[in-house]
């Protein structure tokens, strides 16, 4: 169940991935006028990010790399990373759990309400991971 619900969230168009950049970084000089200064400050903070971190990552989103993502958006991730991890675990022991019924020859009876409980969980974390990540791709797609 769970790779089905993987599988159909990843089942959405890919986006248009290049090979990771290659080479030592190198300098570029942009010169901007006050406003515009004021406009990237602003701009940046709201995605929690410098000035410097948010151009590079504009520049990055328009030359097809992989999508950029703020430190907001990496902890929202992380945090739904570790929740699937954890559900992933609870369904390893389970299956572990009914195997070892099965050998020992005892009925396994499941529990259909925690199944049920278990797959809303996967569902909410897959939605909040595809919501995370169309988001952040719409913005540096100039959707948002």
């Amino acid at each position: 169940m769970l790779r089905r619900l993987i599988a159909d969230a990843l089942a959405a168009s890919a986006p248009r991935i290049l090979a990771l950049p290659v080479g030592r970084p190198e300098k570029v000089t942009v010169r901007f006028r006050e406003s515009e200064m004021r406009q990237l400050a602003e701009v940046s903070h709201q995605r929690g990010m410098t000035r410097t971190g948010w151009i590079v990552a504009l520049v990055r989103s328009r030359l097809a790399s992989p999508v950029q993502h703020s430190p907001n958006e990496h902890e929202v991730l992380r945090a739904i990373v570790r929740e699937l991890n954890r559900i992933g675990g609870n369904i390893n022991q389970i299956a572990r759990a009914a195997n070892t019924s099965v050998l020992q020859g005892r009925a396994v009876e499941p529990d259909l309400s925690v199944i049920q409980e278990a797959k809303m969980v996967i569902e909410r974390e897959l939605a909040q991971l595809r919501s995370a990540l169309q988001g952040n791709a719409d913005y540096w797609d100039g959707r948002r």
